[in-house]
């Protein structure tokens, strides 16, 4: 079954005080979210996407493959539960820039140890181009992953194991900045974000090939985030990164409830033992929300 999903969000380019209108989504549903405020001149985020029902590819119980789709296309996705009986507090992971699925198995492993479920996803345009080289228009590439996420979002309906009412994202560099934007137009539906090392850096320069589909003014976009957000950075080497930490520092000051925690000696990826340490401190933040 083909569900067509319609959202109208309209973002301001200030200070933004208020969430009203969530409607609930249904088959043929239009959903319209308001951030209100008087003064100044919206900017609109306008999305419109189908989704079909998601298909279990491979069930083993408490660890099960998952593909879902967006106008068609596949998002694969590998859920899994913790040991118990549902429903679980959910968290939708989007790793970074062409990951493989399931690399972030182990660095959530903590997640599930804690009575999280866990669903890892692999966006529709995650493919690896050969020769390799990163987006030419960025912004549309975040903005797809954005939808992808909405997608999830929808059709984890589907699932009695999910809590519908306990959804929290997580999403690493790339993946991070998709999911900053997605939880924060739909923070009626998210309990709350956990970014790792996010990719805020390219908000300044990303590049839509047609239509701008996202609010060029980043900082006063997150101003209207009125969900806890967790951003965990390391120390570690990172040759391509070392002058954008400073956009984690203004990101904390800016969203309304956020908390900013390092990692000493971690490198970008969060490999090895440090992947566990960062999922263990997040685990014990969001414990609290």
């Amino acid at each position: 079954m083909k569900t067509k999903a319609f959202v109208s969000i309209i973002i301001f380019a200030v200070m933004l005080t208020s969430c009203s209108n969530a409607a609930v989504q249904t088959s043929d549903a239009v959903i319209t979210t308001e951030i209100t405020e008087s003064t100044t001149v919206p900017f609109e985020v306008k999305t419109d996407y189908a989704v079909s029902d998601p298909e279990i590819e491979e069930d083993k119980g408490l660890t099960k493959k998952v593909n879902f789709y967006r106008d068609g296309n596949l998002i694969r996705s590998k859920i899994t539960l913790p040991e118990g009986d549902g429903p679980f507090k959910t968290i939708i992971v989007t790793g970074g820039l062409y990951a493989t699925l399931g690399i972030y198995s182990g660095k959530t492993k903590n997640f599930v140890d804690n009575g999280y479920a866990v669903v890892e996803i692999s966006p529709t345009n995650n493919k690896v181009p050969m020769p390799y080289k990163e987006p030419d228009y960025l912004g549309d590439f975040v903005y797809d992953q954005m939808l992808d996420i909405f997608a999830v979002m929808d059709e984890l309906k589907s699932f009695q194991e999910i809590d519908q009412s306990g959804l929290y994202l997580f999403g690493h560099s790339m993946g991070g900045l998709a999911t900053i934007y997605a939880g924060i137009l739909r923070q009626d539906k998210v309990k709350g974000m956990i970014l790792v090392e996010p990719s805020f850096q390219h908000t300044e320069t990303m590049k839509f090939e047609n239509d701008q589909k996202l609010p060029n003014d980043f900082y006063s976009f997150l101003s209207g985030c009125n969900i806890p957000v967790l951003i965990i950075k390391g120390t570690g080497e990172r040759p391509d990164l070392n002058d954008f930490p400073h956009f984690y520092d203004k990101a904390g000051e800016t969203l309304p409830d956020a908390k900013l925690i390092t990692i000493d000696g971690a490198d970008h990826q969060m490999s090895g033992e440090f992947g566990s340490a960062m999922s263990e401190k997040a685990s014990e933040i969001i414990n609290e929300w």
